[in-house]
């Protein structure tokens, strides 16, 4: 047996301590994901911060020299909105397609994530599931119905906003009392009047702020949760390509070569949802709204984010119960 020289005294080469080879196997074992900072939704007020600060320095984002009723900024349809930018009227392809159904969009962008990862452990499904309901429920009472109205519709009419006729000489003492009582901005314009006079609360600043953190933490958690955490999607498949059945096999069932590029896309429609939500996030504060009424959308979206993914930090119970980053 070769012996070795050490501290002037020889020995066994099987006494020696195989420090050198396990620090070799720590250093090359894959460390787990940084944790992302609740800091990086500070990249919203930002942003809204720039849209509105562009609106009231560019002369070509300035608004009308009449003032505007409270509450009408997001209905209005000036001329001079149209002519200065595309994304300035309400029927840009964008928003009438994309962001008027941004919750479909937003739903079907998590599906397609959550189909196409292989999680090593089984519960992710039951939290991420949970963590959906939860973000949706908010969605749900904020913009479509709280116990009533929705939330956005109830505090308009709380500040005094009212449905009123578009044309009040060609419209009737009896109709015109009757419209003033819809309590839903929706049902206002069904019935072909104007939603005004109250504090309007960006549902596109919250929506658009919900749908693309949402995304962007449940990304991370599958990337997290996933069989294989280190490898990227990217990579899986280069090695799905030269693999055999036997090597996938042997290490814990490789996913096929198809399955990693169907990932891969459906990956890629995260990140257009995600930029699209960004993108329109920035229309809405430069055009649209006064600084409060973004302002209360971006906290009530801020509230639901933090309640979904970091109240857990303090309560250990609700981490257990859906997870988190």
């Amino acid at each position: 047996m070769p012996a070795v020289q050490r501290n002037g005294r020889t020995v066994p080469k099987q006494d020696m301590p195989e420090k050198s080879s396990q620090q070799s196997t720590t250093q090359a074992m894959p460390t787990s994901r940084p944790r992302p900072s609740s800091y990086l939704l500070l990249v919203y007020p930002v942003i809204l911060a720039l849209g509105s600060l562009f609106s009231i320095l560019s002369p070509i984002a300035a608004p009308p020299s009449e003032p505007l009723t409270p509450g009408i900024a997001s209905d209005l349809n000036a001329p001079h909105f149209h002519h200065a930018n595309y994304f300035a009227g309400k029927r840009n392809i964008v928003n009438i397609y994309f962001v008027k159904f941004g919750w479909f969009w937003t739903t079907l962008a998590f599906v397609l994530l959550q189909i196409t990862i292989r999680p090593a452990n089984q519960r992710h499904y039951v939290q991420t599931g949970l963590r959906y309901a939860l973000v949706t429920l908010s969605w749900f009472l904020t913009t479509q119905w709280f116990f009533g109205p929705a939330l956005i519709d109830r505090s308009f009419t709380i500040t005094g906003g009212h449905c009123e006729p578009q044309m009040v000489n060609t419209t009737g003492l009896k109709e015109a009392i009757d419209m003033s009582r819809i309590s839903s901005g929706l049902a206002c314009k069904v019935a072909g009047g104007r939603w005004r006079g109250g504090y309007d609360i960006s549902g596109h600043v919250f929506m658009l702020v919900l749908s693309s953190a949402f995304l962007l933490y449940e990304l991370h958690i599958s990337d997290r949760d996933s069989s294989h955490p280190s490898v990227s999607p990217q990579a899986a498949a280069r090695l799905a390509h030269d693999m055999t059945e036997e090597e996938r096999k042997a290490v814990g069932g490789w996913e096929t070569e198809t399955r990693a590029r169907i990932r891969i896309w459906s990956r890629y429609f995260v990140y257009a949802v995600v930029l699209l939500d960004f993108w329109m996030l920035m229309m809405t504060a430069i055009w649209f709204h006064t600084w409060l009424e973004k302002l209360a959308g971006l906290l009530i979206a801020a509230v639901t984010v933090h309640g979904t993914y970091f109240l857990g930090d303090v309560v250990p119970f609700w981490r257990e119960l859906v997870g988190g980053l």
